[in-house]
């Protein structure tokens, strides 16, 4: 079906802001982990420690409400499909908030690290498998989730080789 220029104007605005919003999202990424190289002093060390596995967290619970979203927004989703859209997007807050308490219990921090690389990986992995059962995921979505999600890895063992 063919879009009107209205609707494609639209899209693009929508696609450009989405890129832009996730682009700014990197940021606390590799600001964190630049600072985690720095000798700061243990409180500050433990605290960028935190942030990075904290925002970490943040992000994959946005990564999973995605899910919820367009579970909500394909009306002809099977019962199936919509149950195991939801289910799914759950589990990745669940692995956000597990890497926070193992932060915060003392698990080795590059093991956290690790943690963190797999469930952003996961999540994409997800993304791949369960994007054709929705009825309205924009086509540019995927493509954008696959780049950040490199970033955030990138970042991510920036951060883990800090804590070698």
């Amino acid at each position: 079906m063919e879009l009107n220029p209205t609707h494609r104007m639209a899209q693009l605005i929508e696609q450009r802001t989405a890129t832009l919003l996730g682009n700014f999202g990197l940021l606390p990424f590799y600001a964190l982990a630049a600072a985690s190289w720095m000798p700061l002093g243990s409180r500050a060390d433990r605290l960028i420690e935190l942030a990075f596995v904290t925002y970490a967290a943040v992000i994959l619970a946005f990564l999973g409400a995605v899910h919820w979203g367009f579970v909500l927004s394909s009306p002809a989703l099977d019962r199936t499909g919509s149950k195991f859209g939801l289910r799914w997007g759950v589990i990745p807050s669940l692995l956000g908030w597990l890497a926070v308490m193992m932060a915060i219990v003392g698990v080795p921090l590059w093991l956290v690290s690790f943690f963190l690389v797999m469930d952003f990986a996961l999540c994409r992995l997800m993304d791949g498998r369960m994007m054709p059962m929705y009825s309205t995921p924009p086509a540019w979505y995927l493509p954008l989730r696959t780049r950040l999600t490199a970033l955030v890895i990138i970042a991510a063992l920036i951060f883990l080789g800090s804590t070698l």
